[in-house]
């Protein structure tokens, strides 16, 4: 009798102790998520605000075909990221950033997005880089996660700026930035998180708030639903307004021209009328010209803009 009971007592004692501790798989949709370990956390505009750029040796190669820049790469986190240069050859030059906007990955090529506008101001005197960023071209591949994905641009083109004042025919003074679409928000959170002053021009940048602007960007269909989904995830562990370009606009030194169409089936002129508002509230040298009837691509105004750009440039350089 008395086995039977201690029998009874360590079935009973067993049951209770792996209820409560053996390990049990849970459906949620956090399995094989990593958020909780913070490993976004190095990209919030504070923490970028301390990393800065890290500069590369900018590897110059062949002539790309049908175009008049050469192909270039250089490394941001270990990884290579190619782009497209003009440059004439001649010393203290100065040098504007070309930063695209989203762009397919199929049928892609070095220089997507920002030769046309690169070659104008080539014309005009400028030597510039336009980056394909990580993915795209004949860079390595970015993260597949997508948040990580969007954040890690802006520490590319933080790392080609300090890559840029290497080149020893480069005038370290005269650095500008050209962005259009998507890439205008990466040149905000540029300008913010470096503070310097490096004239900028915007072409119909993706100015709606933080995080809507990062699903906005996504392909349709799958990959959308992926930003969808990783933006919720993110915000249960992160605090959104610190990866947010709109809540830093003090930091902001660089004087901008922001360029929208009012055709533009992309970006609504309003946004660019708010941003402007708030950054001249904070005095900051900003201007907002409005093309009637251009597209997202200121088709109908393109060559108005680019004159307009070069026009720009020349009053700081």
């Amino acid at each position: 009798m008395r086995k039977l009971i201690g029998l009874i007592l360590i079935v009973i004692f067993l049951s209770i102790g792996i209820y409560f501790f053996w390990p049990r798989g849970v459906i949620s949709p956090l399995v094989n998520v990593k958020f909780s370990e913070k490993s976004l956390e190095k990209y919030d505009f504070d923490s970028l605000a301390k990393r800065q750029g890290v500069g590369s040796t900018i590897v110059i190669s062949e002539q790309i075909d049908n175009k008049k820049g050469r192909e270039i790469s250089f490394v941001s986190d270990g990884k290579k990221v190619s782009g497209m240069l003009n440059w004439d050859g001649k010393y203290n030059k100065p040098i504007i950033i070309m930063i695209r906007g989203y762009a397919e990955k199929e049928g892609y090529y070095v220089g997507s997005g920002t030769w046309k506008v690169a070659d104008e101001l080539a014309r005009a005197g400028y030597a510039t880089i336009s980056l394909d960023f990580l993915g795209y071209g004949n860079s390595d591949n970015e993260s597949s996660d997508v948040l990580e994905a969007r954040f890690h641009k802006v520490i590319e083109v933080l790392d080609l700026i300090q890559s840029v004042k290497q080149l020893p025919w480069v005038d370290k003074n005269k650095i500008g930035i050209w962005a259009h679409s998507n890439g205008g928000q990466i040149a905000l959170s540029v300008l913010e998180i470096t503070g310097e002053k490096y004239p900028t021009v915007l072409w119909a940048p993706m100015t709606n708030p933080f995080p809507q602007s990062l699903i906005d960007t996504a392909d349709e269909g799958e990959e959308k639903q992926k930003a969808t989904d990783f933006v919720n995830l993110f915000l249960k562990y992160y605090d959104g307004r610190r990866y947010a370009f709109e809540n830093y606009y003090e930091w902001i030194n660089a004087p901008i021209l922001i360029e929208q169409g009012t055709a533009d089936s992309q970006v609504k002129v309003e946004w660019q009328t708010e941003v402007v508002n708030n950054l001249q509230l904070l005095n900051k040298d900003v201007e907002l010209q409005i093309y009637d009837g251009a597209d997202h691509n200121l088709k109908g105004s393109w060559d108005e803009a680019v004159k307009n750009d070069i026009k720009w440039y020349r009053i700081f350089w």
